[in-house]
């Protein structure tokens, strides 16, 4: 009997040992969202670091043009040869106004198909297996973008975003019937809400996303990396910066500080190509590398079923001016 015993414990630790040893890093990758992607060391020794395998790289968007057709727009330039080493995910974004003024989706997948084929063609010389189609849905397209993924998946396995709340109101939004989904951690807030940070807050995660959430098909996870410059004008339209200048703003005597990471605009100036008149107000939003860990362990802590982690996005700054290592080693 004591032998039994000593064989049942050794089985046990035997598969306890197995079942650790399977549990695998998690896997990195990244957005590349620029219309060239350009050859830089940053870039190479980022990648190479995380050891990343797969790169999403934005094609295309799809959006309806001043009279009234749609038609893609910021379409993908060059592409430097380092990328070809990578399996790259072509991301294709749809704006939902594009869904609400499209009568024909089978026409318009087939559009969409097409021309990332074509794109892929040219920059890789191949066919493309997957395809990232990006677009927040409504209630009132959620019919026309399920269609356009299943039209899509008949030649290639599609990837969906999810937002957070398609996760907690997926009964009202539904379930788009793509092969995985990629939950977007950004942009969570408003542009216009004056004291939070539009890119991330985890509050606004918390109210979304449960220790019980679910959703029925594979996640992977979209981390934000980069900051922007919110401008408010006089009429409450706001207008992006893809990167704050603190040092800037704080030397400058056209600018008044108002508030944590808020100035107003006290003389008509040009400011990094915008011109803002007097009155107008800047929102400066960054992110450190603790906040972005704690919206992980937010989705960590749920019943998601996450595989893979994708920051956006590959940019010289960006990289320059965040510590990554300190993020993946805590992931």
């Amino acid at each position: 009997m004591r032998n039994w015993n000593y064989i049942l414990l050794f089985l046990t630790l035997a598969l306890v040992l197995t079942n650790c040893s399977e549990i695998k890093e998690k896997s990195i990758s990244f957005y590349h969202w620029k219309s060239k992607t350009s050859q830089d060391p940053l870039i190479d020794s980022a990648l190479v670091k995380m050891s990343s395998n797969r790169v999403y790289i934005h094609y295309f968007d799809v959006d309806l043009v001043s009279n009234g057709q749609i038609f893609p727009v910021y379409v993908l330039q060059e592409v430097s040869n380092n990328f070809k080493a990578y399996e790259v995910i072509p991301v294709v974004f749809i704006t939902n106004r594009t869904l609400k003024n499209s009568n024909n989706i089978d026409d318009l997948g087939r559009k969409i198909k097409e021309l990332t084929t074509q794109i892929h063609q040219k920059h890789f010389g191949s066919q493309p297996k997957t395809i990232q189609l990006d677009c927040d849905w409504s209630k009132s397209t959620m019919d026309k973008f399920f269609k356009l993924v299943e039209f899509c998946k008949k030649d290639f396995e599609i990837i969906t975003t999810i937002r957070l709340h398609q996760i907690k109101y997926q009964n009202e939004t539904g379930v788009p019937p793509a092969d995985r989904g990629v939950l977007m951690l950004y942009n969570v807030g408003d542009l216009k809400n004056e004291s939070e940070n539009s890119i991330l807050e985890t509050s606004i995660i918390k109210s979304y996303i449960s220790e019980n959430s679910r959703y029925p098909i594979p996640l992977d996870l979209a981390l934000p990396l980069f900051s922007q410059t919110v401008i408010k004008n006089n009429r409450g339209e706001v207008r992006l910066l893809n990167l704050t200048d603190q040092t800037g703003i704080e030397s400058s005597a056209h600018f008044n500080k108002i508030g944590n990471d808020l100035y107003e605009v006290l003389q008509d100036t040009l400011y990094h190509g915008f011109y803002l008149s007097e009155g107008y107000r800047l929102k400066l939003e960054k992110l450190t590398e603790n906040e972005v860990l704690e919206a992980y362990e937010i989705v960590k802590s749920s019943k998601l079923n996450v595989e893979e982690v994708i920051f956006y996005h590959l940019d010289e700054e960006i990289l320059k001016n965040t510590d990554l290592n300190f993020i993946v080693d805590r992931l």
